[in-house]
């Protein structure tokens, strides 16, 4: 065996994987993921973020609601931290009666992703490509039905990039400049998202014409493992649709399938996506 593989095989070893799921677990299922999902929402740096805004409040604001075929469109913003305000499009059904499931649906690296999911297109192109690749998931989900929430994903969107790589010391990635400022500070990029998704969950579950027990998140790529994380961590999510995204993190040649800017530092030492998947079952 090469020794590049010898050495990934002997860090990436399933013995460190502690808290990685097995048939022998003492007490089953119930008994691992009371253990292993309060380490993975501190690995996602979920637990500083919680602390370092305990006292903080999120705001959202709606804009006036605009006639579709079958549906209204809004935009809307909530403030999920101080001075961090994210963008989203609101979808509300037209020709079903409520109260209506939820569906949330988190881009990826797409810089127009929420306007892609809920049809909003900057020209003939961007709307060409858009439904060529079925990207309008946000449509879909209010012509079936749901009350359907498109927000721009933390560092992945124009619309929500806070720290673009300026100097050009991350390949000119912003979403990897955004991930080293995150882990500086106890965070991840990742963590940061679910918890921008978790504060939207906040909001739009207590709407009134919600159905709050019956929630569905979507995304494709990056917006996966959003959804894949959120849906581990948060129990109120009822169905995760993670497109394009599961894997395992690293394989034994070396490739790490997922963006620089989904890593989790340490998360090998905890257990692979398999396990965060297995937290939402």
């Amino acid at each position: 065996m090469p020794t590049g593989e010898s050495y990934l095989a002997n860090l990436y070893a399933e013995d460190y994987q502690f808290h990685s799921f097995r048939s022998t677990y003492p007490g089953g299922y119930n008994n691992w993921s009371a253990s292993a999902k309060p380490l993975l929402s501190r690995l996602l740096g979920l637990d500083n973020m919680a602390s370092e805004l305990e006292k903080y409040q999120p705001t959202v604001e709606l804009k006036k609601p605009e006639q579709q075929n079958g549906y209204t469109r809004q935009v809307g913003y909530i403030e999920t931290e101080p001075n961090i305000r994210l963008p989203f499009w609101l979808l509300h059904p037209l020709d079903f009666c409520g109260p209506f499931p939820l569906a949330i649906t988190p881009h990826g690296h797409d810089q127009n992703g929420h306007n892609s999911y809920a049809g909003v297109y900057q020209d003939s192109d961007h709307r060409r490509q858009s439904l060529t690749m079925d990207r309008d998931v946000a449509v879909q989900a209010v012509q079936n039905g749901f009350l359907s929430i498109a927000p721009a994903s933390r560092g992945l969107s124009f619309a929500s990039n806070y720290v673009p790589d300026t100097y050009g010391r991350h390949g000119s990635r912003d979403c990897r400049s955004h991930f080293m400022h995150a882990i500086l500070a106890g965070r991840t990029a990742v963590g940061e998202r679910v918890w921008d998704m978790m504060r939207l969950i906040d909001w739009a579950s207590n709407l009134p014409e919600v159905k709050s027990d019956s929630l569905l998140m979507m995304g494709n790529s990056g917006g996966g493992v959003i959804t894949m994380y959120t849906a581990a961590c948060d129990e109120r999510i009822s169905t995760a649709v993670a497109s394009c995204s599961f894997s395992v993190i690293a394989s034994e040649q070396g490739r790490i399938f997922h963006c620089d800017c989904c890593a989790i530092p340490g998360i090998l030492r905890w257990g692979d996506l398999y396990d965060v998947c297995g937290l939402i079952a």
